[in-house]
């Protein structure tokens, strides 16, 4: 009887053995932080939010080296991913973390065959420029887009007015863009990885890079080193069939003289063909003699990566009539003019942030009047 029960004690503890022996390992995560949204931080009391107290002294999108962030991209035969130190604030305007990484990468579809040949960074006279041509065949509005908003709601804004789509990151919000052109960017070097894997031949048609960089609170780059970058990490996108939008400078003094430097530390080496400029005033006038001048001086066409009715100088906010005065004045003024490319009001967002929420076009998803006004018009 004792051996039997020896036995059995021997058979049942090899059995465990066995069983042990077929439990399924668990496979690495892509990333520690997530892989298919950005995580949203807290600055000044404001979720994605640093404090902007006037538009001469602050910018918008800033990232800091913190938050994980992994965008997966397709390989021939397996999935690899990408994991980038990342955090969101946002200087002046807004809530706006960056688009979500898709789960693949995603090969847009062109709207035209060629894309346009880019220019140096050398000015050349008005009269040289070559004609902006949009690309997207349609107009000159471009969305400004985040990842608060719901993919599904993009087709809320496609119109014979919208052309273009951006998202202050490397990523698309959704495998389809509806026909707008997306331009990829490179927000400064803490997306560089991120960069490296997506903005690669046929992903894209339009690129921007360094947002800000004469402002202390956003990229913070000097002249010098942002030359020097562009070379290395820019310049290479032409090569593979990118159209090249310049860095997106404040409209404050330091804005103009950044860009004054870093042409000359450029030495004609850096390749763009678009200026790109933010403005945040509420005089319908100022924007238009900013753009004016900005075209007098260098020469190049012209896109508007960032603007709104918005007063950071520490004065009273534009009321609704004024805000309908600023955009039914600027709108016009912008479409009629061949050396502006596009234009991206900042207010296709559900978290307008520290920007007068009276500039909202999009609300749930759904064009407030104002929306529907910058989307479709009529502009005349």
């Amino acid at each position: 009887m004792a051996a039997f029960k020896l036995l059995n004690l021997l058979t049942i503890t090899s059995l465990a053995v066995l069983t042990t022996t077929f439990i399924a390992q668990p496979v690495t995560a892509l990333s520690s932080g997530g892989n298919s949204h950005l995580n949203r931080i807290v600055t000044g009391g404001h979720e994605a939010i640093a404090r902007k107290k006037r538009r001469g002294t602050n910018g918008h999108c800033k990232l800091r080296t913190s938050t994980s962030i992994a965008a997966a991209a397709q390989t021939s035969a397996a999935t690899t991913a990408v994991t980038v130190g990342v955090s969101v604030g946002v200087g002046a305007p807004a809530t706006t973390p960056i688009a979500s990484p898709p789960a693949t990468s995603v090969a847009l579809v062109p709207t035209t065959s060629v894309a346009p040949a880019p220019m140096t960074s050398a000015a050349p006279s008005p009269s040289s420029v070559p004609a902006p041509v949009n690309s997207a065949g349609k107009g000159k509005v471009g969305v400004a887009w985040n990842s608060e908003n719901d993919p599904s709601s993009l087709a809320n804004v496609i119109s014979d007015n919208t052309g273009y789509l951006y998202t202050w990151s490397p990523w698309t919000p959704t495998s389809d863009i509806l026909g707008l052109q997306f331009a990829a960017m490179l927000w400064g070097p803490s997306q560089q990885s991120v960069w490296d894997q997506l903005v690669v031949p046929g992903y894209a048609y339009v690129a921007l890079a360094l947002n800000e960089p004469d402002e202390p609170s956003q990229l913070n780059m000097d002249p010098s080193s942002a030359a020097a970058y562009w070379k290395q990490e820019v310049n290479p996108r032409t090569g593979m069939g990118y159209d090249i939008w310049g860095p997106a400078v404040t409209s404050s003094d330091r804005g103009e003289q950044w860009m004054d430097n870093f042409l000359a530390a450029c030495g004609g080496g850096c390749t763009f063909s678009h200026d790109a400029l933010h403005y945040y005033d509420t005089d319908p006038q100022g924007l238009i003699s900013y753009v004016e001048h900005w075209y007098q001086k260098y020469g190049r066409p012209i896109v508007i990566t960032e603007f709104a009715c918005q007063n950071f100088g520490g004065g009273a906010q534009a009321d609704m009539d004024q805000i309908w005065n600023f955009y039914t004045t600027v709108i016009p003024w912008l479409m009629s003019q061949d050396y502006v490319e596009a234009f991206f009001p900042f207010g296709f967002l559900e978290d307008m942030g520290n920007v007068n929420p009276l500039n909202q076009l999009m609300k749930g998803g759904i064009l407030t009047d104002l929306g529907k006004y910058v989307v479709y018009g009529p502009y005349n």
